[in-house]
Parts: C-alpha cells; structure tokens; sequence
C-alpha cells in the first residue's frame, strides 16, 4: 500500500491513540475552532461575528486535560492565583482523575452587565456503557456547585455562572444520522404563574452533537466532519477551512493538525490492513467449509447412486431412503441430475 510521505509509522497503537486523543482536543481548544462552536450552537454568541467571539469573548487560554471533575479538586486549579501561577506540584497531584477535556471562561458583550458563561467541551469517539447523559449531567453540577468560593463567595448565589457542556461525540449507532440536540431547564406553571426571569433558571445547558460519517449541510457538523473525519493532511485541511470556513490556522493549529492527521491517517491504514488480513482469513475459512460440504455431500450421492442402480429408484425416492440431511439434500439432487 502506498503511503504518503508525511504519515508517521505509530510503534505503538495505545499511545499514538493518546497522543491523537490529546491533538484533537488541543485543536478544539483553538480560539478559532471554539469561536465556531460557540457562534454556531451557544445562543448568547450568534449574533456576533466569530472573529469578535475569538478576540473578545473567550477568556485567557482553555484548559486542556488540566482540571479535574471529582468533588473537592476542581477549585484547586480555577482559583484565579493558581491559574496564572500553573502550580506544577498540584498538577501532580491531580494525575490520574478524571478531568473536563476543554474547559473555558467566555463572556458575552452587551450594553450592560458582561455575562460571564462557563463553557465545557467534551470529545467522544466511542460508545460507552453507560448513559453518556448521566455522566454529561454530572459535569454540569459540578461546574455549577465548584463555582462557590471561586465565582461567589458565601450567600451570593446571584453570581453563579451559566454553565455549557457541549458533547462532540464521533460515533453513531447503525442507522442514526448525524445530529445536534440541546438540554436545558425550563419552566413549568403548574398552578397560576409565578413571575420569574427566564436568566434565573437557565443556567444548565447541554448540547449533543452526533458527527457521522456522512458530510451534513449544517455548518459546525460540516465543520466537525472536515476537521475530524476526512483523511486530509493539514495543507489540504488548512485550505479546506481557509475555503470553506474563512478559518486560517495560526502556527500552533498547525502544529497540533499535523500531529492528529498523520495519525487519523495511520489510524486508517492500520484499520484497512487488519480489514484486507480479516477478510482473506474469513475467505480461507468458507473455502475450507465449502470444501468439506462437498466431499460430504459427495458421500451420499455415491450412496443415493447405488441405491438408485439396486432399487431402480428416482433421485428423490433414494435420497429419502438414505436421509439425506436437509442442509445437504438440495446439493445432491442436483449431482444426482
């Protein structure tokens, strides 16, 4: 199989996996890839252009991997003398739990008070066995409820952060077409109406977002299948979202486009070499299957033949006689003519 110069040979397939995993979501966490996202899919952000979004809304840089989910770390990292500091001992100790894949800060502009939204992005290239919503609701009320002390202090729930998970998840049951839904609380009046704002209650949002291998007409699932699911280098992928996008990546996309698509294509490679291997082992297998159904359907026509020359019988009446196995009768009546 020819292979394109610029495909790195992966030693191994578990940490080029890791390494792939960790690319890809360096490459969401571009402020231009969350500009879209953001643009196309969070309401606060639609009316304004993305390059705004990009240089005005998105606070300082993602964190990537960096914060953890369990109950009790995740204010370690978001207090904001930490962040700046990027304490390295408490990375440490945070290795080995869970942690958000892109977590960011972004405030909407308006005329007057900035509303500060609380943003997390999560990449899911498998199924899991599990109720992804489950662990998707979850790591809603944790960027809720580790905002106190961090985003408000005491009593002050007024400054309690909108939060955002938006789920990017790469597979798609047999059958389902590639689709975005959104989750979110809502208010019921169940006896008279009491008055309240709807920015009171709106503040836990979920957005799925199914990606499947066919190219959709929806912007951001058009943008997600080009960027993660088409086998392009990243010259062709750079002008591919030059073209189709108006997105130019800087140097550090560039960088971490490489990385993923020498290894989506290595990734395909692989899969289509195990492919090619299974699929000869599998025709060897059915030759050898057919290969024995013949000699033992060739058994009982030599049986049928005799006994059709002895007892002057048809070919059906003697492969009764015999019992020929239903599997095999049709087989040797036609040898039998």
């Amino acid at each position: 199989m020819e292979r394109k110069q610029d495909v790195k040979q992966p030693a191994d397939t578990k940490s080029d996996e890791r390494t792939y995993d960790k690319s890809a979501k360096n490459v969401i966490a571009t402020r231009q890839f969350l500009a879209m996202i953001l643009h196309e899919r969070v309401p606060e952000f639609r009316s304004f252009p993305m390059e705004v979004i990009e240089r005005e809304c998105i606070e300082g840089t993602p964190w990537v991997e960096e914060i953890p989910v369990e109950p009790g770390r995740t204010n370690g990292k978001l207090l904001p003398q930490k962040i700046r500091s990027r304490n390295t001992e408490q990375s440490e100790e945070d290795e080995g739990y869970i942690t958000y894949d892109v977590l960011f800060y972004a405030r909407v502009p308006g005329s007057g008070k900035r509303i500060k939204l609380l943003i997390n992005i999560e990449a899911q290239r498998s199924s899991t066995d599990y109720d992804l919503f489950h662990r998707a609701w979850f790591y809603l009320c944790r960027l809720v409820s580790s905002q106190k002390e961090r985003d408000f202090a005491g009593e002050d729930y007024d400054g309690i952060c909108k939060v955002y998970s938006i789920w990017l998840c790469f597979y798609l049951p047999a059958g389902e077409e590639s689709s975005i839904s959104s989750y979110r609380l809502r208010k019921d009046d169940l006896v008279g109406s009491h008055n309240v704002p709807e920015s009171v209650y709106d503040l836990m949002n979920i957005i799925m977002i199914h990606v499947g291998d066919e190219e959709n007409t929806d912007t951001l699932l058009k943008f997600l299948h080009l960027v993660f699911l088409t086998q392009w280098t990243e010259k062709e992928l750079s002008q591919k979202l030059q073209n189709e996008f108006g997105i130019t990546p800087n140097d550090e996309t560039k960088r971490e486009m490489t990385n993923m698509c020498n290894l989506s294509i290595g990734f395909r490679e692989r899969a289509e070499a195990r492919g090619e291997a299974r699929g000869r082992a599998e025709g060897e297998a059915r030759g050898r299957a057919e290969g024995e159904a013949r000699g033992v359907a060739n058994t009982w026509v030599a049986s049928a033949r005799n006994l059709m020359r002895s007892m002057k019988l048809t070919a059906q009446e003697a492969v009764e006689a015999i019992a020929v196995p239903a599997p095999l009768r049709e087989r040797v009546l036609q040898q039998l003519g």
